[in-house]
């Protein structure tokens, strides 16, 4: 993963980083994938709208887009550890696959609510691996959407941050 960053990062001005942090090598053949929300509380449809949405207005050449087959976001209990998680599958470089579960181990709120997860903010983070970006970690990447660490309540993983945006347009341009 460093080697992956250091390719895709740039240096602008003196200790600030800016450039695709998360990109990575992998990406779909096509420009679009559906998203079957069939398994998720309807509830929660308009904040994975949001999510696409989010990633649709990057002004890529890929998009996300509903349907009724295939690719998954769903909710099941997972147990303790993270909210979300993204399952791909891969061949050679090009991704063939994505899942994404919502944990229902947490408690979840489409509005924000303090100690809940907030689905939209999750989803937006999650759909960012749907594109294989990575997780960053380093503390000047803590507002990214792509930061790895989510919290109850928030809700600022629901827009872009430049990188985010970056990386996606570095792969799908």
């Amino acid at each position: 993963m460093i080697i992956a960053i250091l390719l895709f990062s740039f240096w602008i001005s003196v200790n600030v980083v800016y450039g695709a942090d998360s990109a990575s090598i992998y990406k779909w053949s096509g420009t679009s994938v559906g998203v079957d929300v069939s398994d998720l509380p309807s509830g929660w449809i308009p904040s994975l709208a949001s999510s696409m949405t989010a990633w649709n207005n990057i002004s890529s050449t890929f998009t996300f887009y509903s349907s009724s087959g295939g690719h998954k976001v769903y909710d099941a209990n997972i147990g303790p550890g993270v909210p979300g998680e993204t399952y791909l599958s891969k061949s050679g470089v090009v991704i063939q696959d994505a899942d994404t579960v919502l944990n229902t181990n947490y408690l979840w709120s489409t509005s924000g609510v303090y100690g809940h997860m907030d689905v939209q903010n999750v989803l937006t983070h999650e759909l960012g691996h749907w594109f294989m970006l990575y997780d960053l970690y380093y503390g000047y990447q803590s507002e990214y959407t792509m930061y790895g660490v989510i919290v109850t309540g928030e809700t600022k993983k629901r827009t872009l941050e430049d990188d985010d945006v970056d990386s996606a347009y570095t792969m799908y341009h």
